[in-house]
This record gives C-alpha cells, sequence and structure tokens, in this order.
C-alpha cells in the first residue's frame, strides 16, 4: 500500500460571514490565532487572493461521480493556464489506494494520495492526478478525457457519452491564503479560504470553505505526531466556535453536485 502524504481539513463555513470578504477574513484570522495561541502556537498572516474559474465535468446522468471520480476544470489567473484533474474519493484506505487516476503523461503530472478530515472528524480518502495545459482542453466527450486520463476507458462507460459542465455551473472563485500556523516542532499548516461566486467576487458567497494542511517531515514516510495532534484539536475547537460553520454542508465538490438541483 501506497503511504499517505498530506492530510487535509475541511470546514463549511458560514457564508453569510463574508459578504465583506476582507473583514471576514481578517475576524476569521483572528480567531485562528486566539486558537492556535491556547494549543502553543503561532500564526503568520497572509492575505494574497487568487482568482480562478472552476467547474465539474461529468456525464449527464453522473457516472463519473457513481463511480466515486471527479473530473474539475479551473482556469487560474495568475498562471494563466488550466488545471485538469481526475480524484477518486472513498472512506476505503482500500479502494483509493487502489484507485487509478494516471495520466497519458505523468512526467508533467501533479500526483496525490491524501486523507481528508471532514466534521465532526470524519475520514475520506483520494487519490488524484493533475496536469496543467496553456490552452482549454477539449472535453467534449467521454473518449476525449480518456486520452489523458486512460482510467477512463476501464470504467462503466461509453466512449460516446458526452461531457458536461456539472448543472451548468461554473464558480468564480477567489483563494485565498490566509495564514501560517506554526507549532515550532514540524512545518508550518498551511491554511486557507475558498469563495465561490456565481457572478461579481464583491456579491455574497454561494459557499465559502476553510482547509488547513500539512505533509509527512523531509526524508520520512511518517507524520509528526505532535502536530498531528494539534491539528486536530485545532480542528475540533473550530468546530466550536459558534456562527462560523455551516454543518450541514460537507464539501465543495458535493455543492456542485447537490447544491443547484
Amino acid at each position: 500500500m501506497d503511504t499517505i502524504s498530506s492530510r487535509e481539513y475541511k470546514l463549511i463555513l458560514n457564508s453569510g460571514r463574508f459578504r465583506d470578504r476582507s473583514a471576514g477574513s481578517n475576524a476569521f484570522q483572528d480567531m485562528v490565532g486566539f486558537l492556535a495561541e491556547k494549543l502553543g502556537g503561532e500564526i503568520k498572516r497572509q492575505d494574497k487572493e487568487e482568482r480562478r474559474k472552476t467547474l465539474y465535468l461529468d456525464t449527464e446522468d453522473f457516472r463519473l461521480r457513481a463511480a466515486d471520480y471527479s473530473m474539475r476544470l479551473r482556469y487560474e489567473e495568475e498562471t494563466d493556464d488550466f488545471k485538469l484533474s481526475l480524484k477518486f474519493r472513498s472512506p476505503d484506505l482500500i479502494l483509493a489506494d487502489a484507485a487509478s487516476v494516471e495520466t497519458s503523461d505523468d512526467k508533467r503530472a501533479e500526483m496525490k494520495f491524501e486523507e481528508d478530515l471532514l466534521p465532526p472528524f470524519e475520514n475520506v480518502f483520494s487519490r488524484s492526478s493533475a496536469i496543467r495545459f496553456k490552452k482549454k482542453p477539449d472535453l467534449s466527450s467521454v473518449a476525449d478525457a480518456a486520452k489523458i486520463f486512460p482510467v477512463l476507458k476501464k470504467l462503466d462507460l461509453s466512449n460516446k457519452a458526452k461531457l458536461k459542465s456539472v448543472n451548468d455551473f461554473t464558480a468564480r472563485e477567489v483563494f485565498r491564503k490566509l495564514c501560517k500556523i506554526d507549532f515550532r516542532k514540524a512545518k508550518p499548516i498551511k491554511m486557507s479560504l475558498s469563495f465561490w461566486y456565481a457572478g461579481g467576487v464583491s456579491e455574497w458567497p454561494l459557499i465559502a470553505e476553510c482547509a488547513f494542511d500539512f505533509d509527512q517531515g523531509d526524508n520520512t514516510e511518517r507524520f509528526d505526531l505532535d502536530q498531528v495532534r494539534r491539528a486536530n484539536e485545532l480542528f475540533r475547537l473550530l468546530q466550536k466556535q459558534p456562527g462560523w460553520f455551516d454543518t450541514s454542508s460537507t464539501t465543495k465538490t458535493r455543492y456542485a453536485y447537490e447544491g443547484l438541483r
């Protein structure tokens, strides 16, 4: 079995707190700093924002999702390119480990095997690959996507099946690097906020997400146990802060599939 190389904690936020994105982000950052200090750490503040356009691709009857795969296409303004990702997600570690997400050009692909933590403390494992394009790739059909991700040929999909944007929705996304949390015994934990908008990015966000993550230590195939314990405690404390979180939601992917139907 491959080794999980990173862990990411995800929380859907109460989007009403971010009608003014800058003020809401700063207030949230203050709260994180207070909680980190209680756990013996400190934060290094950040406020860099990146603009994106994000959509998910699937067949009309969502056959990719039925197979526990998701395909995301994201245009990133900062790099002026397109990032295409295929991810297999499952609460079953063995299935996630065995899943294929290889690309036809693995030399330039970004590969990940990670664990996601969702409230209250739900484990989900994912294997993913991503590849960048300077021009928007043609993804009109399953056959087009299979040229990039050969595993699609092995799923119960027709090559002629059309691919379309899930629920005809493209999110205008603002990704905000919020802070780094330093517990001193390992590399800092990176925390970010993501906001999805239907129109202009000065409007009320449809959905907002907080995520923080860390990787294995350098030159080792294990996580720093003290960092894991403190990150777990931070995750627990964040969920106790009234008014900040939407406990009825789970992930942005789920919102794309279910929030607009």
